[in-house]
């Protein structure tokens, strides 16, 4: 049996590779380290007639921190001769089971490049929650003023757009919701109601299905299905007088 890699993780995770000192098939996919399952190793502990047999495996106990373990990985697979000394070393003779458990380093080391990503990103979070909320701001205002102008009803659907745009380059669905619900009020304040009836009912089925994530949006959808309702009433109303 060739000589078999045990790797367990600081939560007892444990992934088992099989390696391979000569890589006669020359297949740079594997790199001469097979993934296997422990499926594998009691598939290959069966004897000659095919029968299994229940035996232990000789085994030897490494701690290794993650560290060392992250370039001892990378010279077994970038390098067969790493792997032959490995699998031939004296001190691992009779050994079928290497097993490598990871344990915390004694002094942790900083990544730079890493956290300059997540300063990036988070910098762009704050801008953006920052941006949403000064236009959340200007959109209420205009939206209050639509109620006399529809101008200014308009322009808070512009508004409700562009936050629209950043929902979806956010990759949010929830601000994307609500986004939408209130682009409705403004499609309401302007007359267009057959557009908003259909946005808030999208809407409505989307934030019961996601209920105990976001439990505002359901709240949201019955507040602006009534100032519809109320909108339609007024229409049926006006109908209703010009009819002689």
């Amino acid at each position: 049996m060739q000589l078999i890699l045990c790797v367990s993780d600081y939560w007892r995770k444990r992934d088992y590779y099989q390696l391979n000192p000569e890589d006669s098939n020359n297949n740079k996919l594997s790199y001469g380290i097979n993934v296997i399952t422990k499926n594998v190793i009691r598939e290959n502990t069966a004897n000659a007639s095919g029968q299994r047999q229940c035996r232990t495996l000789r085994r030897t106990l490494i701690c290794i921190d993650g560290i060392a373990f992250y370039y001892l990985l990378k010279e077994l697979l970038n390098f067969k001769e790493y792997r032959q000394i490995l699998c031939t070393h004296p001190a691992l003779k009779d050994t079928q089971l290497l097993w490598l458990q990871i344990i915390p380093p004694a002094k942790d080391i900083i990544d730079y490049r890493w956290n300059r990503m997540l300063a990036r990103k988070l910098w762009e979070k704050i801008e953006t929650d920052y941006l949403m909320s000064w236009l959340s701001t200007l959109g209420g205002g205009y939206s209050a003023l639509g109620e006399q102008f529809s101008e200014c009803a308009q322009v808070a659907g512009k508004i409700s757009r562009k936050q629209l745009l950043i929902g979806i380059q956010l990759g949010d669905p929830f601000l994307q919701s609500r986004c939408l619900l209130y682009y409705s009020i403004s499609l309401i304040q302007t007359g267009r109601l057959r557009t908003a009836k259909y946005i808030i009912r999208s809407q409505y089925a989307f934030a019961r299905a996601n209920e105990e994530t976001d439990s505002r949006l359901v709240k949201m959808c019955k507040g602006i299905w009534l100032r519809l309702q109320y909108e339609y009433s007024l229409r049926l109303q006006k109908r209703g007088k010009a009819v002689p």
